[in-house]
């Protein structure tokens, strides 16, 4: 039976919904903090940038608390970055806007969410880290804790929702980031008494704690580093295509913006099923068989798929469009933990996992301004598949490689997956 860590897995919740609130109030946010122009579209791109932002810092965090994680351990890395996480949205929460301090409110906006990129990509990495070396090394298992992070998403919503309805105040917007904030500072205290997990004490024990864990993996896991990065990459390109520019979607359609979380709320708790769902499947059929045949079912429906939101919007249509998206993003990140977590030796594995994450988000987190951009060059939403192909189909060349080098090197059970 599967015994989750309730005081490392409700980071994950916590981190999703900070995520989420962010992507979700970047429309509402756009005027109050880019006011220096008065089109929309401008202000709206250059808040989905600022979105972006969250992502761009990933790497540094990972090569700096991936280290920490391989060396020091991984419950210090837990709590630093959580805490890490927590400043800067509380910070975001009582920043003052454009038309108080001027250029220096999105200047600041854009650094604090830097600053909580630096420490988002290692909290996800080490959440899912302890959960596998703790014994729940199911694909399921790992599916099931990145689930749970999507239900933190599904109440981030319902946050919104709440805090954008016409009876609030205009500056309630804020109260979903202190909320974020207090959240994640109730998880520190949780996990001040979270034990080390069994693999890092064996690794311990036997004096065998790499002081280059980063240089480990230039040097031996090079192919492995490259398509953990481009499975990261296209499950969250997926996530964000519907979630977050699906929010835009609504809005697009003539919905108001607290209409819009309410709808969102509803793709989200599909995302969350989904990713149970296909984790599931994974078991059966192996990580990379579900991976591999996944990415070319992505590749097939991507047009079809964006083909309903290139017409008139309706919700019928957007919902069709978020149903689809979701679950075939679903596919790939029920088995991404997995995949890459049996990737690497457990020596450099929070550095691993660390960079092959925080880089695959950096694309996956550019994904709401590029599709509004292929959106604008085309004149239709239709413009939106042109960077759906252009994240997956590197994906599904380097995972084929991966596929041979795996299986040549007995990383994974092919008819079973045991990850």
């Amino acid at each position: 039976m599967v015994k989750y860590n309730k005081a490392v897995v409700v980071g994950h919740f916590v981190v999703s919904f900070d995520n989420v609130v962010n992507g979700f109030l970047a429309v509402v946010m756009a005027p109050l903090f880019f006011g220096a122009t008065n089109d929309p579209i401008i202000q709206l791109l250059s808040s989905y940038a600022a979105y972006a932002a969250l992502f761009i810092s990933g790497p540094i965090g990972a090569v700096t608390f991936g280290r920490m994680g391989d060396i020091m351990g991984r419950k210090k890395a837990l709590l630093i970055s959580i805490m890490g996480i927590g400043v800067p949205v509380v910070s975001i929460g009582i920043l003052p806007t454009y038309s108080t301090i001027g250029i220096a409110a999105p200047l600041i906006l854009i650094s604090l969410r830097l600053v909580q990129g630096v420490f988002k990509g290692a909290e996800f990495a080490g959440v899912l880290i302890h959960n596998h070396e703790t014994g729940n090394n199911k694909t399921s298992s790992s599916a099931n804790v990145v689930s749970i992070g999507c239900f933190g998403g599904c109440v981030a919503a319902v946050t919104c929702w709440m805090v954008l309805h016409e009876s609030m105040p205009v500056w309630a917007w804020r109260i979903p980031f202190i909320v974020g904030g207090l959240l994640a500072f109730g998880t520190f205290c949780l996990r001040i008494r979270i034990p080390e997990t069994d693999d890092y004490i064996r690794i311990l024990s036997k004096q065998k704690i790499s002081r280059t864990p980063i240089k480990d993996l230039m040097r031996h896991h090079r192919m492995e580093t490259i398509s953990g990065i481009a499975v990261g990459a296209t499950y969250t390109t997926f996530a964000y295509s519907s979630m977050i520019f699906g929010n835009r979607l609504f809005q697009q359609a003539g919905y108001t913006a607290s209409q819009s979380m309410l709808f969102s709320m509803c793709d989200l708790l599909w995302i969350s099923i989904s990713i149970s769902i296909c984790g599931k499947i994974a078991d059966r059929i192996g990580v990379l068989r579900q991976i591999k045949y996944g990415t070319i079912i992505l590749m097939i429906t991507a047009v079809p798929v964006c083909s309903l939101i290139s017409g008139q919007l309706t919700l019928v249509r957007i919902y069709a469009y978020m149903i689809i998206v979701s679950f075939l993003g679903a596919l790939l990140a029920s088995c991404f933990a997995a995949y890459v977590l049996k990737l690497f030796p457990p020596t450099c594995r929070y550095s691993g996992f660390s960079v092959t994450d925080s880089l695959g988000a950096i694309i996956g987190g550019f994904t709401p301004f590029m599709m509004l951009l292929f959106s604008s060059l085309c004149g239709s939403n239709i413009g939106c598949a042109i960077w759906l192909y252009i994240v997956t189909l590197p994906t599904f060349i380097l995972v084929s490689i991966m596929h041979k080098i795996a299986e040549r090197r007995g990383l994974f059970n092919a008819k079973k997956a045991t990850a």
